[in-house]
This record gives structure tokens, sequence and C-alpha cells, in this order.
């Protein structure tokens, strides 16, 4: 298989996850509007801890799919870049660098320590996935994009 068919696989399967809902951490119904109001404010501030849960279990998702037996497995790399890479066969190394967002939080930052060469190879895709609690103010991460 060659890297771009690789990514090209992981890309169909991540563009299914819509819908999709992580269960590796849950926020409780508010009490009152005032703890509703509150939540809302903090919320943005469980991106950082949501995407690391997230990117451990997109790993885990991926490589549920009978399209890489045999031929590797998907693996995260943390720290490093890119975010997960696809250690098998295949090569040169497929990777995806994730960005979770929470689309209430007051901006959106995708920051890359690494330089412009990293992408030379076109062998590393970027994902955004954009996420919310399933009752916009509480539940556990739901994604509503990618």
């Amino acid at each position: 298989m060659y890297t771009s068919r690789t990514l090209e696989i992981a890309s169909e399967q991540l563009l299914r996850l819509p819908g999709h809902v992580f269960d590796v951490i849950s926020i409780t119904k508010p009490v009152s509007t005032a703890a509703a109001m509150n939540l809302i404010g903090i919320l943005s501030k469980l991106s950082p801890i949501l995407g690391n849960l997230i990117e451990f279990n997109l790993v885990e998702l991926l490589n549920e799919h009978h399209e890489f037996q045999g031929l590797g497995s998907w693996q995260r790399q943390d720290p490093g870049f890119p975010d997960a890479v696809f250690r098998g066969q295949v090569h040169p190394v497929p990777g995806l660098e994730i960005k979770s967002w929470f689309p209430l939080a007051t901006e959106i930052t995708a920051r890359f320590k690494d330089s412009q060469t990293r992408f030379t190879d076109r062998n590393t895709n970027l994902v955004l996935l954009a996420w919310l609690p399933e009752a916009i103010v509480y539940g556990r991460p739901k994604i509503v994009s990618v």
C-alpha cells in the first residue's frame, strides 16, 4: 500500500466521525442557570485535555479497521510530530497531525513548532476535529465536524 492510499483510508474513516461521542470524560448537567453560565465560561479550558484523549481514541478507532490489518498499525507520538503515525510496511511513514477545537471558545489555534519542510513528502495530513459536549453545555465530547 502507498502512503497516499493509507492517508486516504484514514481520512475516509475520520470523515465518518461527526456524531461520534467519545466516552472519555463526562461533564454533569449544571444544577442551575447560573452554574450553566459559569460552565460555559470554562469549557474551552478542557480542550487541551480532551484533545489528548481524542488523539488516543482516534488511533484506537483507526486500528479497528480491516484495511490496515497485516500492514502495520497507527501509533500515537507524544511528544512528537505528527501526533499519529502508521508504523509498518508503508514508506514514507504516513502521519496525522490532530487538532481539536471547541467551537464555543473565543479563539482557534493550531500551532506548529515544525517547519513547512515536514510536509514536503506529502505524508502528513492535518486533521481538525470540532467537538462540543453532547448537550452543548454538558455531557461527553461529541465530534460535530471534521
